[in-house]
């Protein structure tokens, strides 16, 4: 069971280097059979299972953004930027009487 923690540590840690490399947080929000392909292709992982594992943790660690789609039960999920300061978007509406 640690021999596992150890490797999902590497495989982060490999997954994220990449991701910087690459700037992906310029491809905004993505859906995640793209984002499995990715993690796929980097870690050279064949069972889905162990690809999940993986981006369940990325999202618990905030490494990646989850937004829920309008109307439908699906999420889309983006690649935060580690050099982007905290920054909450918020909407205001200022009613003029």
């Amino acid at each position: 069971m640690l021999d596992q923690k150890v490797n999902m540590e590497i495989e982060i840690t490999k997954i994220v280097n990449y991701l910087i490399k690459k700037k992906s947080w310029d491809y905004g929000y993505i859906k995640y059979s793209a984002i499995r392909k990715t993690l796929g292709h980097i870690t050279k992982i064949k069972k889905i299972y162990f690809i999940r594992k993986i981006f369940l943790l990325m999202v618990d660690r905030q490494i990646f953004i989850k937004k829920q789609n309008k109307g439908v039960r699906s999420y889309m999920y983006k690649f935060k930027n580690p050099y982007e300061t905290n920054i909450e978007d918020k909407e205001i509406t200022i009613i003029f009487e």
